[in-house]
């Protein structure tokens, strides 16, 4: 078992099977071909599809929804795919992950499709989703959770507002802007803005 769990977590991380191959040597355990690799592998996709299809069962006021592009093997080919993920914060507060999926673009009707198989899961309760400002994914957003409010993702926002800053400043301005984040009250928050905006 543990031999098992040392070969799915090399694939996991992208570890090549001659690398595998070579840790298992290493092991003592002898040589191990492509194909076992792959057998070893196959329940770890079977508990990702699980996982991500499952029925979601909670009320989840709170949503995030993200997307990074990584580089995706599909037979002999290997290029660049956006993976889209959700998180949320439940009605108990218990922070989770939703859902991801794989597209080749961060399109409007990629995100739809996506959202709405989370309703279809059983996503409801949605308040207010948090995400960059990618203008097919708040329409998505818009269409798929009627009535809950929009947030620009702080880290989207912050990474924006640093580009119009020049580099040696950047550490003093990210530094200053945090403080409007830690107030305690929306009029507090306000407040310590406006000292920001006039330093």
């Amino acid at each position: 078992r543990a031999l098992i769990a040392t070969v799915q977590e090399a694939y996991v991380r992208g570890v090549s099977t001659r690398s595998v191959d070579a840790l298992v040597e290493s092991m003592g355990a002898g040589s191990i071909d492509k194909s076992r690799v792959s057998r070893m592998c196959e329940e770890l996709d079977q508990a990702a599809e699980e996982f991500r299809t499952r029925t979601i069962d909670t009320e989840t006021p709170y949503v995030w929804l993200d997307a990074m592009y990584e580089k995706i093997r599909e037979g002999e080919h290997v290029r660049s795919m956006a993976v889209v993920i959700a998180t949320a914060v439940s009605i108990d507060g218990t922070r989770t992950v939703l859902g991801f999926e794989i597209g080749n673009v961060e399109s409007h009707a990629f995100w739809k499709d996506f959202l709405r198989s989370l309703v279809k899961r059983g996503l409801r309760g949605v308040q207010l989703v948090i995400s960059d400002a990618h203008e097919g994914l708040k329409r998505a957003i818009e269409e798929v959770f009627f009535g809950a409010s929009w947030q620009r993702c702080r880290v989207h926002a912050m990474r924006s507002l640093l580009t119009h800053v020049p580099r040696a400043q950047q550490a003093m301005v990210l530094a200053a802007v945090k403080t409007v984040f830690v107030q305690t009250t929306q009029q507090e928050a306000k407040k310590q803005l406006r000292e920001v905006v006039r330093a």
